[in-house]
């Protein structure tokens, strides 16, 4: 792909797994969605988007009729890009696109989205290109300030409330929390917060809430009866497939397995 552009994507029901040699900005504007990278498991819906590195393979999950999103096709040689780079001092594949991560837009952006779905409606043939420059635009330059937001880092002798956290997460493993309300529930800044959880406990706060998942899983794995897909839902996975993936991923063995040697 030579050119960026945006587009809508209606996913619906469905699954599937793929990667682009292109960056893609995948942002949920109806419904639900999930969204699993090899190390990162996040879900879609209004007001929250994934970033996608070039060649980052993805598996997806629509979770409703309505599931659908606005997608961002970012190629990072279009002049445009580059000139957007420049613009904005920073390099989106060492940045933005340095690997997956799921973000939550901030009330400046949400807006936007219903403009954009808007004008990408009007379908005006003409005015294709222009459009997708502007939406281009309006996105990208967003998403570079709340990146270069993350500059301004809270002092080092900062700690984070690390229980009152994990009770927040505990409540919610069946519907994770994102991280604007993970750093609503401590009074920080999205972006102050992740600098900080990052620096702290040296994993995203979205691995970290992955970890308590998994463990919530490994408890009832080896403590209760429930089949493995009820145990999948309890934790917020979509499906037992996603899960096993996920587990599999994280202790090395399947909760099949575990349940088996059990």
């Amino acid at each position: 792909m030579n050119r960026s552009q945006v587009r809508r994507n209606l996913i619906a029901l469905q699954r599937g797994e793929h990667s682009h040699d292109y960056a893609q900005v995948l942002i949920g504007w109806r419904g639900r969605m999930d969204c699993e990278f090899s190390d990162a498991t996040g879900r879609l819906a209004s007001g929250t988007a994934a970033l996608v590195p070039a060649a980052a393979g993805h598996l997806y999950a629509g979770l409703s009729e309505d599931s659908e999103l606005l997608v961002l096709d970012v190629a990072l040689h279009d002049p445009y890009i580059r000139a957007l780079e420049e613009a904005c001092g920073m390099r989106f594949s060492q940045t933005l696109f340095q690997r997956p991560e799921f973000v939550s837009l901030d009330f400046a952006t949400l807006p936007l989205l219903d403009f954009a779905v808007g004008q990408l409606q009007r379908g005006r043939e003409q005015a294709d290109s222009l459009v997708g420059c502007q939406l281009v635009s309006l996105f990208m330059t967003q998403l570079c300030q709340r990146y270069s937001a993350t500059a301004s880092l809270p002092p080092r002798h900062a700690r984070l409330a690390l229980a009152e956290l994990d009770r927040l997460i505990d409540r919610r493993l069946a519907e994770p929390p994102s991280n604007g309300e993970l750093a609503a529930a401590i009074n920080l800044s999205e972006s102050h917060f992740i600098c900080l959880f990052q620096r702290q406990l040296g994993v995203t706060p979205q691995q970290y809430v992955m970890n308590r998942r998994l463990q919530r899983a490994q408890y009832l794995l080896l403590n209760s009866a429930l089949p493995l897909a009820a145990v999948a839902d309890e934790v917020g996975f979509a499906d037992a497939s996603s899960f096993s993936r996920a587990y599999k991923r994280r202790f090395q063995t399947t909760p099949g397995s575990l349940r088996r040697a059990r």
